[in-house]
């Protein structure tokens, strides 16, 4: 018997490993003699930490959705009009179609080696990103992993910290004529402002142990950090609710505006037409939060359909805010973005304006805590930390690092070339080469090293609902059968159309890369 026919036979005693490896696994034997590959031993207050460290299988179809939504919309949009009007409306929809369409079969291709691992055919285990580089290319493939996912979700979130401060802080001016905050250069000292500055932060003059701003934020948004994946749905609920409020709003201000087919070149500009990649494939930059979304989704959610459903969504609203915003407002200066356009624009009523304040909240806020609870997630398993030194990492040094950086743009700038380099290839490349890597596997008949042997024991041991997650999937019809990508499709042809997908995101990351170089966004 191999391990795909394994696949059939029901779990009858979940912490039991042995028993569904030794009739498989002809190298299982040996290890037995190795007294450091003993059955790992499931306590009670291990199953304790683990119900408590990780979230259950109880995400529905519609807080998935919201969940896939609020991670791929974040700061990129407010520039999406400005691209549509300096790279042209052609070249900038060909590229979002091109970008929706790879990232999503990458996305999924992922998801189904998460399936091709054995006693995993529709997820029953809880496998981490890291987790599943570490099973396909073993320990230096788990700490390169740990390096990319760490750096670019970090990164996002240390920017989007430092944004949201910046815009609390002129909201409080805008509602209460003041904010204020504790100096730390040039001298130490309590500072007040009370008017908007040109750039990003209020305090243009002073680096700063905290402000106002920075205050408020921190103690609506740190505790979501702590939660679990699954406690935040109803925050990403809420979230996109607000942000379909807010973009249906801007829409109809701007026809109401005025819609100009002049505004809107077909073709743009040379250094338009070089940003529209980079513009648009961070827009799509959430692949690596699937597998924390796959292990908390329940067994009825339709993978494929909620993948192509939110992405599709999200399109739809990055390509409606650029046209229509691009189309209402002429000349659009290279420094500006449609929130600052909305603010100055003698239509934008008192409504508009606060929204311009929302925005960064509804986009930004909602996926801090998403982020950090996924790199809690990577550094909790496999017993790499414990939970509180997991979290210490994952959601409080962030914010200690935004601290001193509030108001300059030095450390934004950092932050959006280390998700430019990591970010895109952990969101594009590496699940793409785990799918390939994961086919090699399958044509091996699952044949597991010694090394895979023990990660699969350590995943078995951290699925705290395994039970629940059989008895679920007993009423599905294919609960038996692995999850893939394109069920009427051979292995070959979907492995072809992957390496397709690696060839075309290979050459274009580079190349978003150079033109940032040669190119550069004016802040």
């Amino acid at each position: 018997m191999d391990l795909e026919e394994l696949d059939d036979i029901p779990y009858k005693e979940p912490l039991i490993i042995h028993n569904y490896l030794d009739e498989s696994c002809d190298n299982l034997q040996d290890l037995d003699d190795d007294d450091n590959a003993k059955e790992p031993v499931v306590t009670e207050q291990h199953v304790k930490e683990m119900k408590t460290s990780f979230g259950h299988k109880t995400i529905g179809s519609i807080g998935s959705i919201s969940l896939l939504l609020g991670n791929s919309t974040g700061p990129a949009m407010v520039g999406l009009a400005l691209q549509f009007q300096h790279g042209g409306w052609l070249l900038t929809l060909m590229g979002f179609l091109l970008i929706l369409t790879t990232s999503s079969l990458a996305g999924l291709f992922m998801i189904e080696s998460m399936a091709a691992i054995p006693r995993n055919p529709r997820f029953q285990l809880r496998v981490e990103f890291t987790m599943l580089c570490r099973f396909y290319f073993g320990k230096w493939g788990y700490i390169i992993a740990q390096i990319f996912i760490n750096i670019s979700l970090q990164a996002t979130n240390i920017a989007s910290i430092i944004v949201c401060s910046q815009v609390m802080d002129s909201m409080l001016i805008f509602l209460f004529k003041k904010t204020c905050g504790l100096a730390m250069y040039p001298s130490v000292e309590w500072v007040c402002e009370t008017v908007q500055s040109e750039s990003s932060s209020p305090f243009t003059n002073h680096y700063m142990f905290f402000t106002l701003g920075y205050l408020i934020v921190l103690v609506l948004i740190i505790p979501l950090g702590f939660l679990n994946l699954d406690d935040n749905i109803i925050v990403q609920i809420g979230a996109v609710i607000l942000m379909f409020c807010i973009t249906g709003s801007w829409i109809i201000m701007f026809c109401i505006h005025g819609l100009h087919a002049d505004n809107m070149p077909t073709i743009g500009s040379p250094s338009g037409v070089a940003q529209i990649m980079g513009n648009v494939m961070f827009n799509y930059a959430y692949i690596t939060t699937l597998p924390s979304w796959i292990n908390e989704a329940k067994p009825t959610v339709k993978v494929n359909k909620t993948v192509w459903m939110s992405g599709s969504i999200s399109t739809l609203i990055f390509v409606s805010i650029g046209m229509f915003g691009a189309l209402s407002f002429p000349h659009m200066p290279s420094s500006s973005d449609i929130l600052s356009v909305i603010n100055s624009s003698p239509q934008a009523n008192i409504i508009s304006k606060i929204s311009v304040y929302i925005f960064p909240f509804v986009v930004l806020a909602s996926s801090i805590p998403v982020y950090s609870i996924i790199v809690r997630y990577n550094l909790m398993q496999n017993n790499l930390m414990p939970k509180w030194s997991a979290n210490l990492i994952a959601t409080v040094l962030p914010w200690g690092i935004a601290i001193p950086l509030m108001t300059g743009n030095g450390l934004n700038n950092i932050s959006n070339w280390s998700s430019l380099f990591f970010g895109s290839i952990a969101n594009f490349i590496i699940p793409l080469l785990i799918y390939l890597r994961s086919i090699q596997f399958r044509k091996a008949r699952k044949h597991m090293s010694r090394d895979q042997i023990k990660i699969l024991k350590t995943l078995i041991t951290d699925t705290v609902n395994w039970e629940e997650n059989e008895e679920l999937l007993r009423f599905q019809e294919d609960h038996h059968t692995m999850y893939k990508v394109f069920k009427g499709f051979v292995r070959e042809k979907s492995k072809k159309i992957a390496f397709v997908c690696l060839i075309i995101l290979g050459i274009l990351i580079p190349l978003v890369i150079t033109t940032n170089f040669v190119f550069p966004s004016s802040d």
